[in-house]
């Protein structure tokens, strides 16, 4: 049994049409290709700066967060030396407080005593008063005395 191919005549067009179907396809393919390169490159570009954002992002984040940090312990540094000097204040205060205390208790004291002082004057001034008025009769009675003694002198 003998099998037989029936083949067509080979023309030069179809071969050429068969070549431009292929090199339009490849033509396609590679144009595709092209345009997704294009975007891959477009999108390797973005990702490129979105990278080098986030790289200065993060720099400026860890800056941010060393000032933070600093702030935070100049903050702490003052909270410290405003409390150190509110317990002197008050302790100077307190002291404060004492003396003048203390200074009320003595003045207190002081016009007690100049009160004492001057109701001792008073009584001074009553006796004085009164011995002056003694002398005086005293006075008055030694003048009778004598003006009865001259009268009852002989001669």
């Amino acid at each position: 049994m003998e099998k037989t191919l029936k083949l067509r005549a080979y023309t030069g067009e179809t071969k050429s049409v068969a070549t431009q179907a292929s090199l339009a396809e490849e033509e396609k393919k590679s144009l595709e290709l092209a345009k997704i390169s294009a975007l891959l490159e477009e999108e390797r570009s973005k990702s490129l700066e979105h990278l080098k954002t986030i790289v200065q992002l993060r720099e400026s984040l860890k800056q941010e967060q060393a000032r933070s940090a600093e702030l935070a312990k100049k903050m702490a540094e003052m909270e410290a030396k405003v409390k150190a000097l509110a317990e002197l204040e008050a302790g100077e205060m307190a002291k404060k407080n004492a003396q003048l205390e203390e200074e009320r208790k003595k003045s207190l004291e002081l016009m007690r005593t100049v009160e004492q002082h001057k109701e001792s004057l008073r009584q001074e001034q009553a006796k004085s008063a009164e011995l002056e008025a003694k002398a005086k009769n005293m006075g008055e009675l030694l003048s009778k005395i004598s003006s009865f003694a001259a009268m009852a002198k002989p001669g």
